[in-house]
Parts: C-alpha cells; sequence; structure tokens
C-alpha cells in the first residue's frame, strides 16, 4: 500500500496478468488478487490447500510461496476451459465417417465427438462383451483409448459401475 492507502498496481505485460499488492488483513491472510483466482478456487485435499481449476478440477499446488504463475499456465493450455469458453463453439473438429450400406453404396456424413454419447457406449461395450469393469484402469487400455480420441475423458470402474446399474 501507499501511504495514502490505496494499492500499489504491478502490470506484466508479457502475461496480462494483474496483482495487486495488498495489506495482511486482521487475520492474517492475504487477499487474493492475480485474475487466475477468477478461473479457480482455493480446497483443502487431505488438510492441503490446492487450487481447483473451475473447468477440469485439476488440482495444482498452491500458498504463500507457490504464486500463480503455473496457475496461469494451466489456464493456457485447459482443454476443456477452450471448450467452454470458445463463444458457445466447440473446438471439436468434425470428421467424415464412412458408412457401407447392404447395396454396396458408401455414403459420407459428418461426425463430431460427444464425450456423453462415447461414456455410454464403452459402458454398453462392458456389459455386452462382459468384460471386467477393471479394463477402464488398465495403463494399455488408457493408452488405446487416448490414442483413438484423445479429448475421451476415461472414468473410474465405479463410475462406470454407477452407469451400468442406472442404465440397466
Amino acid at each position: 500500500m501507499d501511504v495514502d492507502g490505496g494499492h500499489v498496481v504491478i502490470s506484466d505485460d508479457e502475461d496480462e496478468q494483474e496483482e495487486d499488492v495488498v495489506a495482511v488483513n486482521g487475520a492474517g491472510k492475504r487477499r487474493k488478487t492475480s485474475n487466475v483466482w477468477l478461473e479457480m478456487k482455493e480446497v483443502k485435499v487431505k488438510g492441503e490447500y490446492k487450487a481447483r481449476c473451475n473447468y477440469c478440477h485439476k488440482d495444482l499446488t498452491t500458498g504463500p510461496k507457490a504464486g500463480t504463475k503455473h496457475l496461469a499456465d494451466h489456464l493456457k493450455i485447459c482443454t476443456l476451459k477452450k471448450l467452454k469458453i470458445k463463444g458457445g463453439k466447440t473446438m471439436s473438429q468434425s470428421s467424415l465417417m464412412m458408412n457401407a450400406k447392404e447395396d454396396g453404396n458408401v455414403s459420407a456424413e459428418s461426425y463430431t465427438f460427444d464425450q456423453e454419447v462415447a461414456r455410454r457406449e464403452l459402458g454398453n461395450m462392458l456389459v455386452l462383451h462382459e468384460y471386467p469393469l477393471s479394463i477402464v484402469d488398465h495403463d494399455g487400455f488408457r493408452k488405446f483409448v487416448h490414442a483413438l480420441q484423445p479429448l475421451f475423458k476415461l472414468h473410474t470402474r465405479n463410475t462406470y459401475r454407477n452407469d451400468i446399474v442406472e442404465n440397466f
């Protein structure tokens, strides 16, 4: 704070982040002033405070000595943030899907990835082929799914178990 009690503003042109230098309040805590806190919230996980992304819910380190640069960097690359704030548009790219019909004709249709449809179909596949639910925890399966569709977020076996019980 300066002499008259106003806030001193420090600007960093590269990151376009604005930080206020503020006094410590009566409780001994500083107020969160970085713009990253508009898109993050502080949560307590196993006794430690973490910064949780409002988009992908990833927990990142926070604290008086951790700074906010890594939080701003995460927000720049957060895929779910990009999907949600692109003016209502999605970043998913339409693909062509080829369908062969019984009469020998081939048709091309537009296809856009949908997380919920893919999640439901994975649950259907697990039931149809009687695969163990633990397959979704196997590293090889996770790598395979990521190679097919990087945007697909695999959940835990408990989530798929709940989906299956709910649907069947």
